[in-house]
């Protein structure tokens, strides 16, 4: 965390302090691992039992009460066993479970997801399950989106029990998810219900990883461009800003950002005051330009959601994200309800919806160009990263990411199948971020290809292999970086590359940490990849298919994945001993 304060204040020196004196009673911490579909032959006891196993309890070393733990399994479990076959729902549904019984018993709750739409799903299986069983509680529930605590009128004193699906992206958010719950000196009940990832499955196998490491430092760039542009109003606002003084602290791209300002009309020269020459003040046309900025996001366009009946604002969507949820044909979904996205005015940046029951939901089909800045200078001598910690050949460039929406699917919510695909026109978005990579050499893909396997599938599944383990190296989510995913139907060519790419416009330092850590990031990816018990091709959730792949995880090789990763890391190790050799000859 010092690194972090130092490069956000420009602080030479600062102070740590990590100790805890805030007042709290006990937390239990429950892990909840959802298994796999048990088969047909098993007893519901031995079914039980084995499920039971795979329940963990850590809180230092208080255990949970064992009748606790039985009414939990007696109230859940047993109420799903029919014809001596137990099937077991996935993690959103066993949350919703989970969430429906504590509001029931009376205990205060807060379910923490990593997404609003999985805030919706949760919302919505939480009401259908507490309209069979306590009708009079389902609009006791509802979401919210993180900022939003104080208009509902939230007191996190009082909360009892946090719920958190999936990772959260880092040890750090997950006990400040947990802090919620039991302030006031008071017990309190957190539950991390897995995904089948590999990420929430490492911590499931291996708790003491989750307990026992320190919280990760986070990673900050306070240059960047796009930040500035919304940072520096605020601070005219409060004072006149300085070139010649405030260079130190909003650095060497404080001139440049001023004159964009400048000539946008947010900032004038004071040529009134002591330094005429030097000094800004601000004149935007807001009152209080720190009102405009948004602290969830970077970027300050975003598309509104209307309801047609009413004309009432729903959400506002971030530009980036908006064609992803908001385009003609497309099922929104907004507090637990359904609504159907009629007309979508580019100009004005709004969506306009009604209410509707529907038996589908809908997804896009799109995909993402990288296009890297160098990107042909992999081996180049001059490109390659040295430092005393470790050597690579990776790179970390400025990018830009350019998306394109081509079509959307209906896919029906009884099957899970696909109903019906219609085409999209809409414009693509781009943004410039940065990028980490490392290029794939062409003797790994020979061997690759003289394997009778499928190299695209292979370097798109060791890219995934990357994403996934990369929040147990560094201090973000998977949700922050994305890859090249591969279509099975597009002849588009892809660079022989592995790659990452930061989401946040502008990029928020995130690749250039990967970079440092590139090499050990590789060797965590193969590992995972390799000792996966899974026997098919294309993986399983655990290894090389990842939840956010835009392509449906499609084009997946494992043991290609296995071959590129070994082949990309022996020749990194190769090339550095070679260069190491020719410079002891000199």
């Amino acid at each position: 965390m010092t690194s972090y304060d130092k490069e956000l204040a420009n602080l030479d020196e600062v102070e740590l302090i990590q100790n805890d004196g805030s007042p709290c009673g006990s937390k239990y911490f429950l892990l909840w691992n959802p298994s796999l579909p048990m088969t047909e032959g098993r007893s519901k006891a031995s079914s039980v039992h084995r499920r039971s196993r795979r329940i963990l309890l850590v809180c230092n070393t208080v255990i949970l009460d064992y009748y606790v733990m039985k009414y939990l399994f007696k109230k859940y479990y047993f109420m799903k066993c029919t014809n001596n076959i137990i099937f077991f729902a996935s993690s959103i549904v066993e949350v919703s479970y989970l969430f429906s019984e504590m509001v029931q018993h009376g205990l205060r709750c807060i379910a923490f997801c990593k997404s609003r739409k999985l805030c919706e799903l949760v919302l919505a299986y939480t009401r259908e399950i507490l309209q069979e069983t306590a009708k009079e509680l389902v609009d006791s529930i509802c979401v919210y989106r993180a900022g939003y605590i104080a208009e509902l009128g939230i007191d996190v004193g009082h909360i009892d029990a946090t719920l958190h699906l999936g990772f959260p992206g880092s040890i750090a958010s997950l006990w400040q998810q947990a802090g919620r719950s039991g302030r006031r000196a008071k017990q309190s009940l957190a539950i991390y219900v897995a995904f089948e990832g590999p990420l929430d499955q490492y911590f499931m196998k291996f708790p003491h990883k989750l307990f026992g490491r320190s919280i990760e430092h986070c990673q900050v760039d306070s240059h960047n461009l796009k930040v500035l542009e919304q940072h520096l109003p605020c601070a005219a606002y409060e004072h006149p800003l300085c070139v010649q003084y405030d260079e130190c602290y909003f650095g060497s791209s404080l001139d440049s950002v001023m004159t964009t300002l400048k000539d946008k009309g947010y900032i004038i020269n004071n040529r009134a005051g002591p330094f005429s020459s030097s000094m800004w003040n601000y004149i935007g046309p807001e009152k209080s330009p720190s009102q405009a900025v948004s602290i969830r996001a970077i970027e300050q366009d975003r598309y509104k959601v209307i309801d047609k009946l009413n004309s009432r604002l729903l959400e506002e969507i971030e530009e980036s994200k908006a064609f992803f949820q908001v385009y003609e044909g497309a099922v929104y979904m907004h507090q637990g309800a359904n609504y159907l996205v009629e007309e979508l005015d580019l100009a004005s940046r709004t969506a306009f919806c009604r209410k509707a029951d529907l038996k589908y939901y809908t997804k896009t089909r799109d995909y993402t160009d990288i296009n890297v800045l160098g990107g042909e200078f992999a081996y180049l001598p001059t490109s390659i990263c040295r430092t005393n910690r470790v050597k690579t050949t990776a790179q970390a460039n400025d990018c830009t990411v350019t998306t394109k929406w081509f079509g959307f699917y209906r896919i029906s919510k009884s099957s899970n199948t696909i109903s019906d695909s219609f085409e999209l026109n809409l414009p693509p978005y781009s943004f410039t971020s940065q990028a980490v990579w490392v290029r794939i050499p062409h003797s790994v893909k020979m061997t690759v290809e003289e394997s009778k396997l499928e190299f695209r599938g292979g370097s798109h599944a060791a890219s995934h292999a990357l994403l996934n383990i990369v929040p147990l190296h560094m201090m973000c989510s998977a949700s922050d970086l994305g890859t090249e995913c591969a279509n099975p139907h597009e002849s588009r060519g892809i660079p022989d590359r592995i790659l990452l790419y930061d989401r946040h416009p502008g990029g928020i330092g995130i690749a250039s940490q990967a970079q440092m850590l590139f090499e050990e990031l590789l060797l965590a990816a193969l590992e995972v990849v390799s000792t996966c018990n899974c026997t098919s091709a294309v993986g399983c959730p655990n290894c090389i298919q990842s939840l956010t792949c835009s392509e449906y995880n499609e084009v997946l090789d494992k043991e290609a994945a296995i071959l590129i990763l070994k082949g990309v890391i022996d020749y990194e190790r190769s090339y550095f001993e070679a260069e190491d050799a020719s410079q002891r000859s000199c």
